[in-house]
């Protein structure tokens, strides 16, 4: 599409729905397109305005009378209608004036009957204009700090940590801690917006309207409820030279496991007591066990009896401090260092599986084993192994250079029939450079392609840890192939 071709789309889309705002009764002005949504039995006036980035943002909904609409959490800060979720903006399908004019009557309608079946969505941020504070204000579980005084203190990287502590008579003026109060505001019906609607929330006997002009308390972190859903923010509060208190938001969060095990996944929960080993922890295996810990996997043993050399940095998980490890101090360095996963949680076996007895007693001791060596011997005693114990291995390996990845499950489940031998280029292994062995030379494998089959490899081994396997035999894949030289 050319410019001119995209000027053209632009005018004809905003003329399109204008055109169909003036069928429905709407009129122009200057502020916008005014005009009234029949529901429940009434009218209300509202004003559609067509913002700069229309028809890829939807318009925006204001009721000429803000206030004879009632506040929820289906309004914006504006005043404007939350009308379209983040999650249903395909389509473009607001650009139609009819089906938009629809979607406000059915919003209305909605709040007359006081959203039933609402969707408790924890965005009380969105009510408050960001402070200038551009610091981040983290917090712990609030249960321990709930309806009483927090102290913030500085951290790395411009973060605020909080910590119990109430302001002291006397604070030196080097100072740079912040003191607050943790408010419980308990269920709340419409997100408050104002001081006066915090102040209308919070018990009157904490009397942070003193405290706050005293300068005793100048964050304020309110816990709040919809539905099943706790929510939390923490709030920037100053005395006005008018005699007010101002209230602005803070970049804030929660730095919990509970927080992090929220975005890990629907499985994280199931995940947290097994039991899964790694052996062969470089390229392939160092992102297999990185992907399992974030997933929400909590017990892990990594087995690699090699060292980090610098040319392992290139598709490997660690960087160059890790370089003189053995690979699995390395990983496991890097996975507690990311607070992830406790310490204790790792164990590191600095070898190689070189016996039936290590192997069974690996298989034994673990839900599941993944096995990313790529070594046939070891692959080869660990599936007879686990033949002999009735269990299975994980088995992950790249071929061809990375233009293949091969995952097996050894042996295959209910007896399914296991995938063909790979079929081996080797004519795509071009490299004069040579490993420490016998004719082997360095694989040119690119970085994409381990994490590409790092992925899948997880999510074959996630299948099997909560019995809802994506093959029975696993699977072979060919990568899009990438030039193996020329210019860019």
């Amino acid at each position: 599409m050319s410019l001119t071709e995209y000027d053209d789309y632009i005018a004809y889309s905003r003329q399109h729905f204008e055109e169909g705002l003036i069928r429905g009764g709407f009129t122009e002005s200057d502020a916008g397109w005014r005009g009234p949504i029949s529901h429940s039995g009434r009218a209300t006036e509202v004003l559609i305005t067509l913002r700069s980035r229309f028809p890829f943002q939807p318009p925006r909904v204001v009721p000429i009378e803000l206030d004879l609409v009632p506040w929820s959490w289906h309004r914006e800060l504006n005043g404007s209608l939350c009308l379209i979720a983040e999650d249903d903006h395909d389509g473009l399908w607001w650009t139609e004036a009819s089906e938009f004019v629809e979607h406000i009557t059915a919003w209305f309608e909605r709040a007359d009957a006081g959203w039933p079946d609402d969707r408790p969505d924890l965005d009380l941020d969105r009510y408050f204009d960001l402070s200038e504070d551009a610091r981040v204000y983290l917090y712990d579980d609030l249960e321990q700090h709930r309806n009483g005084f927090v102290r913030f203190r500085p951290a790395k990287n411009d973060v605020m940590r909080i910590g119990t502590g109430t302001r002291p008579a006397k604070v030196s003026k080097h100072s740079k801690d912040r003191f607050g109060y943790v408010a419980d505001l308990g269920e709340v019906a419409a997100p408050p917006r104002t001081w006066e609607d915090i102040s209308a929330l919070i018990d009157p006997a904490v009397d942070l309207d003193r405290r706050i002009p005293d300068h005793t308390v100048a964050v304020l972190v309110l816990i709040y409820r919809r539905g099943a859903h706790n929510g939390a923010i923490a709030l920037d509060v100053w005395p006005t030279t008018a005699g007010g208190i101002a209230v602005r938001r803070l970049r804030s969060g929660a730095d919990t496991n509970a927080a992090r095990q929220a975005r890990a996944g629907v499985l994280a929960l199931a995940l947290s007591d097994r039991r899964v080993a790694v052996v062969g922890v470089g390229a392939l295996g160092s992102f297999v066990a990185d992907t399992l810990v974030r997933s929400g996997v909590r017990h892990l043993t990594l087995v690699d009896g090699d060292v980090v050399m610098p040319g392992n940095l290139v598709r490997h998980l660690v960087g160059p401090e890790a370089v003189g490890l053995t690979k699995g101090k390395a990983v496991k360095g890097h996975l507690v260092a990311r607070a992830d996963i406790q310490g204790s949680d790792i164990e590191v076996v600095d070898d190689n599986i070189s016996s039936g007895d290590a192997a069974v007693e690996l298989l034994q001791n673990h839900d599941l084993v993944v096995n990313a060596t790529a070594d046939f011997a070891t692959t080869a005693l660990l599936h007879v192994a686990a033949k002999s114990l009735g269990t299975r291995v994980l088995s992950a390996a790249l071929q061809n250079d990375g233009a293949t990845y091969r995952i097996d499950v050894l042996p295959p489940l209910d007896g399914a029939t296991p995938h063909p031998p790979s079929a081996l280029d080797a004519e795509r292994s071009t490299a004069d450079v040579f490993e420490a062995g016998c004719g082997s030379p360095i694989s040119p494998t690119p970085p994409y392609a381990v994490i590409e089959a790092a992925a899948a490899t997880v999510r074959h081994a996630l299948g099997l840890l909560t019995n809802s396997p994506l093959h029975p035999a696993g699977e072979v894949r060919t990568i899009a192939s990438s030039p193996q030289g020329g210019e860019l």
